[in-house]
């Protein structure tokens, strides 16, 4: 099942270019609160829940139960859950020892073809962004309205998140911007809602007015922005995790 039918429509060479460069075997740990679900299944045996100690574009590590058996070399299947939406793999055991809070599995993952290994690739989007972001020395940031300071992080998939503080005591929030891939979002301290669409640069040149993403795309681009904040790096400070998740939770 694709996470997303929409958007983030892989193509056999961009993801031909990722494996080139390495860019899949970077492990992300996904946030505490971040609700994706890991479980094995084995021939004789199934491990319910393992914690995913962290992630990436060919495999994971897991921690599931010290009286779990298993053996270097094993096939197995990893389902993953993330809401209602789940994704079941075909994978092999390469490593297992165990440890003080359980048995560790480190899984190397086997795609049956190309849609299922782009399904799980854009599972891996909002825990790769979120725990991407870096932040911005301040000498790089233009502070160009006077009455705000402009905070900046910015990650993988082009992804920028700019937070707006106020010059008054405690200094508030007075709004956000987050950016990744060819969508943004944001909103305000008066906003009812989560503004979200495309961003300028993904909107084909010549049409005119510009179109908007369709109803069924931008339900999509809620989502995945609502996957990002749990998944954020401990550089996104806890006042603008919570202030994001006011409007994306």
């Amino acid at each position: 099942m694709l996470f997303f039918s929409r958007i983030f429509k892989f193509e056999k060479a961009q993801v031909a270019q990722m494996e080139t460069d390495h860019r899949l075997n970077t492990r992300y740990t996904p946030g505490s609160s971040f609700p994706l679900h890991a479980y094995l299944h084995l021939a004789r045996y199934e491990w319910k829940p393992s914690k995913i100690l962290n992630i990436s574009g060919n495999g994971l590590s897991l921690l599931t139960a010290r009286e779990a058996k298993a053996t270097i070399g094993q096939d197995l299947k990893v389902q993953l859950v993330l809401g209602k939406y789940e994704l079941v793999l075909d994978g092999r055991l390469a490593q297992t020892a165990l440890r003080e809070k359980g048995r560790h599995c480190g899984i190397g993952l086997k795609f049956a073809d190309f849609t299922e290994q782009k399904a799980y690739l854009q599972l891996l989007q909002p825990i790769v962004i979120g725990q991407s972001l870096r932040a911005v020395p301040e000498e790089q940031i233009v502070q160009d309205e006077p009455q705000l300071i402009k905070q900046v992080y910015r990650g993988e998939g082009n992804s920028e998140l700019t937070a707006w503080l106020e010059k008054i005591p405690g200094t508030p929030l007075h709004r956000f911007e987050l950016q990744a891939h060819e969508y943004f979002c944001r909103a305000d301290v008066n906003s009812r809602e989560l503004e979200a669409g495309l961003r300028p640069a993904a909107v084909p040149a010549g049409n005119q007015p510009a179109s908007g993403p369709t109803a069924a795309q931008l339900e999509e681009i809620h989502r995945f922005f609502r996957w990002i904040p749990p998944n954020f790096s401990s550089a996104v400070t806890d006042d603008i995790r919570v202030f994001i998740q006011r409007f994306t939770s």
